[in-house]
């Protein structure tokens, strides 16, 4: 680090144009940095006062770069918030409007309750239409204003996140530190965006989201820019996104002899924009664009479009016909004297007044914000007071008994009420509005997670087997611990069993409940102890060498930018934390004391195509449809000197390939055994096979007599210049040249060694005593190691993540993962995940060559591999994860200088002799003779995965009618390269010269169908990975598959090969046909905010970062932890009693008062440098929370489709009575005969005692069923069999009050007729006037109070919809059964003392007993009937819910093989 600060010190001061010393130039350059900011920055003093401090260090000081962060996102949304207090007034009014399915409260709605109250006016119904205006003013008034707040809520949220920053710059920021940061030679995750940046002096690794323009960031090689940015001292512009690499021409060819390469220097830019700007206007921009939830899809489908529009044009065409046939003489003769007024006016208004919106905007806005709030307070409630016993974070107990108490939750109803005031003036955290998480969540049919490491896997991969060669000859051949990996043929198990030599393969199990934890499965692995304790020596003094980590991780970027320019070729970085598995095997934290670290040696070389083919020669049989590459080969060897006695040892670690290469023998636990071909042959069969699937990694030791010094001995002893040994394409062969007669034995005889240990320092008696430093004393160095053995890494899942999705399944929910990873490393860890992972269960999003291009590289000949290398450079996928094995198209450019050398050996006409090749042996530069370019150019990936299913497409291309190549049998281990040289060489001499020295080489490219049982076994590919279905590749392919073939890619759970546009644009495949969408992402990435707005709605995790080591922390916030929370108690001092427990409330939640309760989402109390990262990209987020928090998914799915549940059935109760009433009054104005609800009963009934019915409605008793119920496709446009279940199921249940009470109102109006006999005419008809009237206020006045009454019944059968009366109390339902008892007694009392009152009705009373019983005792029947109903309804649904489970669970194609 000292020495790439000395870099951006020489790279100012080469900037200044003053003849200074280098000291000033920095400050003077520094100083125009400072000036730069301040010119593009407004009014702040503040800057100006840090402006000299800024001069004196390198970059831009924290307080200021969060202040211009502030500033610049402050002015972005200024922008936004000034267009939209721009808009004119009806604009506001009409986007309230606009859309259907937001909006509660329509067009039709609002111009049919004008016209109703118009007609109210006009028959001198002052009070109902006053009652109606001043209804729809308070409708209008809340829509356009929630309206408003739905517009603002992205704004809302990003002040709050301002706010945030503000007082991180203000008051928190200066006790940061550098360790607050993550450390900087942490392993890369694409789940996390950091960069290395210039903070106050320090470099840091800072999260994306806090980069601003001005900063100073060190690009490294491979890694891609965050922004546009400028080399200080060479103005080299880089644009976003694209990666800094190196040309060829910087490069050169690849060596014929080991050569010193110098680093790729790592570049100091100044960014020019700040980069979440972008995603910050996305945001802003999109925040709208969800699609609709079903919830409001069926709401503007009920209520809207069947009530409002067609019940309403339906009642009133009913009610005018029939007024128009009485005034025409053709009524019934019970009302023939009212005019036309009430015939043609009043009569339509009272049928229509119930279907009109009334208080239905208002109840489903707050019923939402209600469900909102007990969603908040649930999160915020320590996990101690509802769980009954404690469980991970993610992770539920068993669904049959709940996993937390919701009782005790709706006793808090004092927190619910405090959030739910807070959501109605606006508050913002959980978009309730434009994203509302208890609809998506009650509905929810896909969780999508589009991220894998610290999320669903820890950060870190953990050791899952461990290679080494072991001799047998002492121990009985029975052994049940031993692996035996014997080769193909009978010949060499003869030999193996001669020699007693095989391959051990011990497994190891990682603890699920810690990240690094490690124990061996065989109970009898102590047994290898010997063979396992270089290797547990070899990882502490090499992999886990704090002193290492810095030389790697510089080395690391230098072989990604090398790798790029190889289109076969990615850097896979193996080398990860196995400290665990050093103290496994019986090493202490002090087994390192007495080592001290003497220099490190980095190498690295390329391949030749035809190697590159024969590593990847078995995957064809997997049957891929996307091109397998091969890890970059590189290692890093350390010279450690052991104290005392002073003795030098060398370990090296690397792929395997080119440690093998430098190998010629291996320990087998007691001593020092030659390396034969075929124990190398197994070595490479596990790594080749291992690497497709996981991390892979080799191990050496060879003692030294001297040291090594200069720029190729690493950062310690090289004077700050640093130097790394690139060997040929064939460093194996290449080793011949040295000279080996300083050797105790000859590699290939089958000798014994006697020698000891104490004496491996005389093995190699090397003519030099001084230290190495030139490369061919480095390379001589690294030859004739000793073969230790491989670890081989994996990502474990986690256990709650296992356990989640077992979950989801058995809930018919979905989980499906978008894999940035191909499809071998994607299948083997959704396995670990409980994911379906045979055929029909994955589908590449990987894009598919296009035919032309693929012919034309078919055809570029092997000399003209420039051209090749350039397209392989321009089109490398911009990404993090190093660990990757795919190539992802993209537009993402790779800078280089000079892309027009070629990266493989050019190819002449004549073999120049090259250093070390024998003279009466084979020329070895002939091995470097590129192979035939059919071969060369052929990709692994097929047209369709159709063609997979076919293996003679995989077979080689015959590439010409040459005897000698037909008579090849390609059902055995043939050998591709033989037969290209063959064909491309007539000489057979020469051939068979070439093929006896490659023989060894050979044995690697063995298929995949001759590798043995045990080879299989190590390696966890043993499956078919073929998709045999034909399931569409690429996601341009997905959309015409289901139009036109069958909808399996809907009910896939695994895509491969994710881009983040691809992700995007599957996400809206799925929500195109009727998927809720839940998004579950990493709130450290850059690329998630896309895919974020795009789902239904979307939690934000933070996930676990990885660690360099177990030993060191990836970043600790132990000296601010608290620090907001500190800095609120501190500046309320003078606090009141309430402020003092709401502090005390804000601990309790976060844990801190020392009673261990959490909250699934505690509030922040710790403002750091990730969490202000985690607020910035998480702004589109529902929810965001850390990875080690105690959320359950699961528990609030369950509150959430509860309260969907509860939300639905109070509508549906609503929609019914409001239905049966006016259904009520237009069979009264049929009848000829006054409505029996008036229009102010009618507006009293659906705006007090219905919705309050309704709302009881809404709570659902907990139900262990609900978890195990398919939400399925609801039903959100018109289907004619579904209008008639849903018209047959609920009429039944209102058709018997609508009946009792037209029968009883009719009894009523007819015997009131007979009641009097007056003398005269005159009489008689003001007598019958009279008597009309007397008794139709007798019957409305019962007729409220009956009506109240049918309806409290009915609505016993909505309190448990999915049991029948005896089997669950409705009264278990207190609220409801409290509001129905209160509503009757009070219309009871009310009617009895009308009765009372009036001595006229009493009379009446006693002749009309016979309508009123018919009137009450109905209600028993309505019961009954109800019942009835719902247990057909329940039938239907049980049968629908089978289906529905049987669809989720079956993914048949049309195409599929069985």
């Amino acid at each position: 680090m000292p020495k790439l600060n000395e870099a951006v010190a020489e790279t100012t001061a080469k900037c200044s144009s003053d003849e200074e010393t280098a000291a000033a130039a920095s400050s003077a350059t520094l100083a125009q940095t400072a000036e730069y900011s301040h010119t593009h920055s407004h009014s702040h003093s503040r800057m100006s006062s840090t402006a000299p401090k800024e001069n004196m260090q390198h970059g831009l000081s924290t307080k200021v770069a969060l202040s211009r962060l502030h500033e610049e996102i402050e002015k972005v949304l200024l922008q936004h918030e000034r267009e939209h207090d721009a808009e004119s007034c009806y604009c506001k009014f009409r986007a309230a409007f606009m859309n259907q399915y937001d909006s509660p409260l329509g067009w039709l709605s609002i111009g049919t309750t004008l016209v109703t109250s118009g007609a109210l006016l006009i028959t001198g119904m002052c009070w109902p239409a006053i009652c109606l205006l001043a209804i729809l003013l308070l409708d209008l008034c809340v829509v356009i204003r929630e309206s408003n707040l739905r517009r603002t809520e992205i704004y809302r949220k990003t002040r709050h996140a301002l706010s945030e920053l503000r007082l991180a710059e203000q008051h928190l920021s200066d006790n940061w530190h550098v360790s607050n940061y993550p450390h900087l030679s942490n392993p890369m995750s694409p789940c996390v965006s950091l960069q290395w940046t210039y903070r106050d002096g320090h470099i840091v690794n800072l999260p994306w989201a806090l980069l601003v323009r001005g900063d100073c960031i060190v690009l490294r090689p491979g890694h891609v820019s965050p922004g546009p940015c400028h080399e200080l001292q060479s103005r080299r512009h880089f644009s976003t996104g694209e990666i800094y690499g190196a040309s060829s021409a910087q490069l050169g060819e690849p060596p014929v002899k080991p050569t010193a390469r110098a680093p790729i220097p790592d570049l100091v830019c100044c960014l020019e924009s700040t980069p979440y700007l972008d995603n910050l206007r996305l945001c802003l921009q999109n925040s709208l664009n969800r699609p609709p939830t079903i919830y409001n899809q069926q709401r503007y489908l009920l209520v809207t479009k069947y009530i409002q529009q067609w019940g309403f044009i339906t009642a009133l065409i009913i009610t005018l016909f029939a007024g128009l046939l009485r005034l025409h003489g053709y009524g019934l003769a019970t009302d023939e004297k009212h005019n036309w007024r009430h015939v043609l006016i009043a009569s339509p208004a009272a049928a229509v007044i119930p279907l009109l919106p009334l208080v239905f905007p208002l109840l489903w806005i707050y019923m939402n914000l209600w469900g909102v709030a007990r969603l908040q307070c649930f999160l915020k409630t320590p996990q101690a007071i509802l769980e009954k016993k404690t469980s991970k974070s993610f992770e539920d107990l068993d669904m049959d008994t709940p996993a937390y108490d919701y009782d005790s939750i709706s006793l808090l109803r004092s927190n619910v009420l405090r959030i739910w005031t807070q959501l109605w003036k606006g508050d913002s955290e959980l978009l309730p509005r434009s994203a509302n998480l208890v609809q998506v969540l009650g509905s929810i049919s896909a969780l999508c997670c589009v991220d894998k490491k610290g999320i669903l896997s820890w950060p870190n991969p953990t050791a899952e087997k461990v290679f080494f060669l072991h001799n047998t000859e002492e121990e009985p051949q029975d052994d049940g611990s031993q692996l035996s990996m014997s080769t193909e043929s009978d010949n060499v198990n003869q030999e193996n069993q001669e020699r007693g030599i095989v391959a051990e393969v011990l497994d190891l199990t990682h603890d699920q409940h810690c990240p690094f934890r490690l124990e061996f499965d065989d109970h009898e692995w102590k047994a290898h102890i010997k063979s396992l304790k270089p290797l547990g020596l070899a990882i502490l003094l090499n992999t886990c060498s704090p002193l290492t980590h810095e030389h790697y991780a510089q080395f690391c970027g230098h072989v990604s930018a090398v790798a790029m320019l190889d289109k076969d070729l990615v850097p896979v970085t193996n080398r990860r934390c196995l400290c665990e598995l050093a103290k496994q095997i019986g090493f202490t934290n002090h087994a390192t004391d007495r080592f001290a670290l003497e220099g490190q040696l980095a190498s690295y070389r390329h391949l030749q195509p035809d190697v590159v083919r024969r590593d990847i020669r078995f995957a064809r049989q997997l049957q891929l449809s996307t091109k397998v590459k091969v890890p970059f080969p590189h290692s890093l060897s350390v010279v450690m000197r052991e104290n005392p006695g002073g003795y030098l040892s060398l370990f090296t670690q690397g792929t395997a390939d080119i440690i093998l290469d430098c190998c010629d023998d291996f320990w087998d636990g007691k001593d020092l055994r030659p390396l034969s071909p075929q124990d190398r042959k197994r070595a490479l069969d596990f790594y080749q096979r291992s690497a497709l699937t996981s991390y892979c990694t080799a191990f050496a030791y060879r003692p030294l007599r001297h040291g090594i010094h200069g720029a190729l001995s690493g950062p310690l002893h090289s004077n700050g210049q640093i130097a790394y040994l690139e060997l040929p394409p064939e460093s194996k062969l290449r080793m011949q040249h040295v000279d080996k007669s300083h050797c105790d034995f000859e590699g290939g005889h089958h000798v014994k060694l006697s020698h000891s240990i104490s004496t491996d320092s005389l093995l190699f008696s090397e003519s030099k005593d001084e230290d190495c430093n030139d490369v061919e004393g480095c390379f001589e160095m690294q030859c004739h190691q000793v073969f230790i053995g491989m670890v081989t890494m994996q990502y474990q899942a986690q256990n709650d993540i296992v356990h989640l999705v077992e979950r989801l399944e058995r809930a018919c929910i979905r989980f499906v993962h978008f894999s940035k990873e191909n499809e071998l490393r994607s299948r083997v860890f959704s396995e670990k995940m409980g994911l379906e992972s045979g055929w029909n269960c994955h589908i590449s999003l990987l894009s598919e060559p296009e035919p032309e291009k693929e012919r034309e590289r078919e055809k570029v000949p092997t000399s003209s591999k420039a051209k090749e290398t350039e397209s392989a450079t321009g089109n490398c996928k911009s990404t993090t994860n190093a660990d990757t094995v795919a190539i992802h198209p993209s537009s993402v450019q790779v800078t280089c200088d000079a892309v027009d050398a070629a990266r493989t050996a050019t190819p002449t006409d004549k073999p120049t002799d090259l250093v070390g090749d024998p003279e009466d042996g084979p020329k070895l530069s002939y091995l470097l003779a590129p192979p035939n370019n059919l071969e060369s150019s052929k990709t692994l990936s097929c047209s369709a995965p159709g063609a997979i299913s076919n293996p003679d497409e995989f077979k080689p291309p015959k590439i010409g009618d040459s005897q000698e190549n037909d008579e090849l049998d390609s059902s055995k281990d043939s050998d591709e390269n033989a037969a290209l040289a063959l064909e491309s060489e007539p000489n057979p001499e020469r051939h068979k010269q070439r093929h006896s020295l490659d023989s060894a080489m050979d044995e690697n490219c063995r298929s995949l169908s001759t590798l043995t049982e045990s080879t299989d076994q190590s390696a966890p590919i043993n499956f078919d990975m073929s998709n045999r279905a034909k399931l569409p590749r690429g996601i341009e392919n997905i959309r015409p598959h289901l139009e036109q073939v069958d909808n399996v890619p809907l009910q896939v759970s695994l895509f491969t090969d994710c881009s983040a546009e691809a992700t995007r644009q599957m996400l809206d495949i799925m929500q195109s046909y009727g998927e809720i969408v839940v998004c579950l992402g990493s709130s450290a990435s850059n690329d998630n905010a896309n895919i974020f707005l795009q789902a239904d709605c979307s939690i934000a995790v933070e996930p676990l970062y990885p660690q360099v080591c177990q030993d060191v922390d990836a970043y600790t916030e132990a000296n601010i932890i608290h620090n907001k929370l500190n800095f609120q108690r501190q500046s309320r001092k003078t606090a009141t009693k309430a402020d003092e427990s709401f502090v005390s409330e804000q601990l309790l939640e976060c844990g801190a008062n020392g009673s261990g309760a959490r909250a699934m989402q505690s509030p922040a109390h710790t403002v750091s440098p990730i969490y202000l990262s985690r607020l910035l990209n998480s702004l589109p987020c529902s929810i965001a929370i850390c990875r080690d928090d105690p959320l359950s998914l699961v528990a609030i799915i369950e509150l959430s489709r509860r309260f969907s549940l509860g939300l639905w059935n109070c509508i549906q109760f609503w929609a019914c009575c409001a239905g049966s009433i006016s259904i009520l009054n237009v069979l009264c104005a049929c009848l000829s005969l006054p409505p029996l609800i008036t229009p102010l009963l009618g507006i009293y009934l659906m705006c007090i005692p219905v919705p309050l019915i309704g709302i009881s409605l809404a709570h659902i008793d907990l139900d262990p069923k609900i978890m195990s119920r398919a939400t399925s496709k609801k039903q959100t446009e018109y289907d004619s069999s579904a209008f008639a279940f849903v018209m047959w199921c609920y009429g039944c249940k209102f058709l018997v009050p609508v009946i009792a009470m037209l029968l009883a109102y009719w009894m009523f109006m007819t015997q009131s007729i007979s009641v009097t006999e007056p003398t005269a005419i005159t009489d008689l008809e003001s007598a019958n006037y009279a008597n009309f009237y007397q008794c139709l206020h007798i019957v409305r006045c019962c007729a409220l109070f009956a009506i109240l009454l049918h309806f409290a019944l009915v609505s016993i059968t909505f309190v448990h919809r999915d049991h029948a009366l005896w089997q669950r109390n409705p009264f278990r339902n207190h609220i409801w059964a409290f509001t129905c008892l209160g509503l009757l007694l009070l219309h009871g009392f009310i009617c009895s003392l009308q009765m009372l009152l009036d001595e006229s009705l009493q009379e009446y009373l006693l002749q009309l007993w016979l309508p009123i019983l018919v009137l009450f005792s109905s209600s028993l029947l309505s019961l009954f009937i109800s019942e009835l109903a719902k247990f057909q309804e329940n039938k239907v649904n049980t049968r629908y819910q089978r289906r529905a489970r049987l669809d989720f669970g079956t993914k048949l194609g049309m195409n599929s093989p069985f």
